[in-house]
C-alpha cells in the first residue's frame, strides 16, 4: 500500500476556514453584474420574475435585515452559507459510499471547483441558493439506496420531493434532478415504480413549484418564451459556441480537477466494481443529464457553461470515492491531482482581487467614450466612487433650479441599470425607471410599477458607464426636448483612469413615458 499525507484538517475546519475566505472576498468586492440585478429581486418581491424564480430574492432580503443592512457581504450571505451547508452535505454523502477520508477529498474538491466555490459560493446568483437544495436530495437519495432493500422509503422519497421542489425554485434546472432520479428507478430500481410515495413526491415538486406556473399566467408565460427562445435550435451547427461552452466547463471545474474527473470516470468504464455500484450508477444519472443537455444545445446556440455546474457535483463525489480507493490501492497520482487543484484555486482567490484592485490602468484599449471597454474587472470594482460624485452634482442641479428631488434616474438595460439601481439610486432614494425594450429591461420593466411614471415636461438623469457606453441621444432623442451633458465622473485604478461614467440631464419629456408592466 501506497504511504502518504493525507489531509489533517476536519470537515469543520474546512468550512471555516473555506467561509472565512468568502467572508473576506465578499466584502471586499463590489457587486457583479448579475448579482446587482437579483437586488430587484429582494426589493420586489413575487412569485416569480421575469428570467427566473423568487428564492434568491428572498434569501437576499433574509440576510440583508430586510433590506434594512444592505451591503456587499450581507447580499453575497446566501452564498457563503449556502457553500458551508453544501460542503458539509457532499462529504456526508460521500461518507455513505466510501469513507470518512474520502468525504474530506470531497469537501475539498467542493471548495476548488471555480463554480461552486467562487461562482456560486462567493456570488450570489440562483445557482448559490440551489445548489444546497441540489445536494440535499442527492443526500436523501443516497440514503435512500444505501438503506436495506426492504426497508422504508417512504420518508426518504418525500424528502426528496421538497428539495426538489426547493431547488427548483430556485432555478427552473432543478428538474433535471427528477429527470435523473426516475432514469435511475427505470434502470436500476425499477420496483419503486409501484410506490405510491413517488408519485406524492413529485406532487409535492409541482405544488412548489406552482407559483411560477401562476405567474406565467398571469404575464403571458413571458418566462417561458424568454428561456424557450435561449435554448431554441437555430440552423447549423455553431462550433464556436461549442467550443467556448466546452472550454468553459473545464474552466470553471477547475481544469486540474477536471482532468481528475476524466481518470475517475475513465476508471468506472474499465472496471465492473465500479460500474455496477448503485451508488455510482445514481449519481451518474444525476449528473451526465444536464451536462449532455447544456453541451448539446451549445451546438446550435450560445450558451452559458455554468448552466451544466450542478451536474459536476455527482461527479466530485465520485471523483472523491476514486482517490480514496486509489489510496488504498495501488498510487496516489489522483492525490496529487488534487493537491494541484487546491494550489490553483488559492492562486485565483489571490491573484483575482490584486488584478481587480491593484492594475495599473484597464485591460483594454483607452477611448475617451468607450475607457475599460471589454475589462471585465470593472463590474466588481470602483462602484461606490460613483455614489458621492453624482450625489453632490444632482444636490447642485436642484439648488440651481435645473432639477427637481423627484427626478429619476432612468435605464435601457438591466446592464450596467442593476449597478446603477443599487449604488445610486436606491440608497439615494430617488425614482429608478426602466426606458427600453422588455428582453433588455428584464425586472426593470416589473420595477416600474414602484417607482411611476416620468410625466410631460419632466426630467430625468441618466448614466452611461464608458466601458459599456450607449448615447443616450440615440435612446431618447425623441423622447425629450433636449439632452445635455451634466458631469463625466472619472474612475481611477493606481492614479491611471479606468472608466468614466457620463451623467446627462433628459429635459422636458415630450409625452407621459411608460409606467407599470407591458409585455412587449
Amino acid at each position: 500500500m501506497i504511504q502518504t499525507k493525507f489531509p489533517s484538517h476536519s470537515l469543520a475546519q474546512i468550512i471555516v476556514i473555506t467561509s472565512l475566505i468568502r467572508i473576506v472576498l465578499a466584502y471586499g468586492l463590489n457587486l457583479g453584474n448579475d448579482e446587482v440585478y437579483y437586488f430587484t429581486y429582494a426589493v420586489q418581491p413575487d412569485w416569480n420574475h421575469f428570467d427566473h424564480p423568487p428564492l434568491v430574492g428572498l434569501f437576499i432580503r433574509l440576510t440583508t435585515l430586510n433590506l434594512n443592512w444592505i451591503n456587499d457581504l450581507s447580499m453575497r450571505l446566501p452564498a457563503i452559507f449556502g457553500a458551508a451547508i453544501s460542503t458539509w452535505l457532499i462529504a456526508k454523502c460521500t461518507q455513505q459510499i466510501a469513507s470518512k477520508r474520502a468525504g474530506t477529498f470531497a469537501a475539498i474538491l467542493y471548495n476548488t471547483s471555480i463554480y461552486t466555490s467562487l461562482i456560486s459560493g462567493l456570488f450570489i446568483l440562483p445557482d448559490s441558493v440551489q445548489l444546497m437544495f441540489w445536494m440535499a436530495a442527492l443526500y436523501n437519495m443516497l440514503k435512500m439506496v444505501s438503506a436495506p432493500q426492504k426497508a422504508n422509503h417512504n420518508k426518504k422519497i418525500i424528502l426528496i420531493g421538497f428539495w426538489i421542489g426547493l431547488a427548483m425554485m430556485s432555478k427552473i434546472h432543478g428538474i433535471f434532478l427528477w429527470f435523473g432520479f426516475f432514469g435511475f428507478i427505470v434502470f436500476h430500481q425499477r420496483s419503486l415504480l409501484k410506490s405510491p410515495f413517488l408519485y406524492l413526491a413529485l406532487l409535492i415538486t409541482i405544488l412548489f413549484v406552482s407559483p411560477i406556473l401562476f405567474w406565467n399566467f398571469g404575464n403571458d408565460f413571458i418566462t417561458w418564451r424568454f428561456h424557450s427562445e435561449r435554448i431554441t435550435v437555430q440552423h447549423g451547427i455553431n462550433f464556436k459556441s461549442f467550443l467556448v461552452t466546452t472550454i468553459g466547463q473545464i474552466v470553471y471545474s477547475n481544469p486540474i480537477q477536471f482532468a481528475i474527473y476524466m481518470i475517475s470516470l475513465a476508471a468506472i468504464l474499465r472496471h465492473e466494481k465500479f460500474s455496477s455500484n448503485r451508488y455510482l450508477q445514481l449519481l451518474l444519472w444525476c449528473s451526465v443529464p444536464i451536462i449532455f443537455a447544456t453541451t448539446l444545445v451549445s451546438l446550435f446556440r450560445n450558451t452559458l457553461p455554468h448552466w451544466s455546474g450542478p451536474g459536476f457535483l455527482g461527479l466530485m463525489i465520485i471523483a472523491a470515492v476514486y482517490i480514496d480507493y486509489t489510496l488504498n490501492q495501488y498510487s496516489r497520482k489522483t492525490y496529487q491531482f488534487l493537491t494541484a487543484a487546491i494550489f490553483l484555486t488559492s492562486f485565483v482567490c489571490v491573484a483575482g482581487p490584486l488584478l481587480i484592485y491593484f492594475y495599473p490602468g484597464t485591460l483594454s484599449d483607452t477611448a475617451s467614450l468607450e475607457t475599460g471597454l471589454n475589462d471585465p474587472t470593472l463590474d466588481l470594482h470602483g462602484w461606490d466612487d460613483l455614489l458621492p460624485a453624482f450625489d453632490k452634482l444632482r444636490k447642485e442641479d436642484i439648488a440651481n433650479n435645473r432639477m427637481s428631488p423627484n427626478d429619476p434616474l432612468v435605464t435601457h438595460k438591466w446592464f450596467p441599470g442593476g449597478h446603477i439601481y443599487h449604488y445610486v439610486a436606491y440608497p439615494l432614494k430617488m425614482r429608478f425607471i426602466g426606458l427600453g425594450n422588455l428582453n433588455d429591461l428584464h425586472k426593470f420593466q416589473w420595477l416600474n410599477s414602484m417607482y411611476g411614471s416620468i410625466k410631460p415636461g419632466a426630467n430625468a438623469y441618466y448614466i452611461s458607464p464608458s466601458n459599456n457606453f450607449v448615447d443616450p441621444n440615440q435612446l431618447y432623442g425623441n423622447s425629450f426636448s433636449r439632452i445635455e451633458k451634466a458631469a463625466s465622473i472619472t474612475q481611477k485604478r493606481s492614479d491611471k483612469t479606468v472608466r468614466y461614467w457620463h451623467v446627462y440631464r433628459l429635459l422636458k419629456a415630450n409625452t407621459r413615458l411608460p409606467m407599470g408592466v407591458v409585455i412587449l
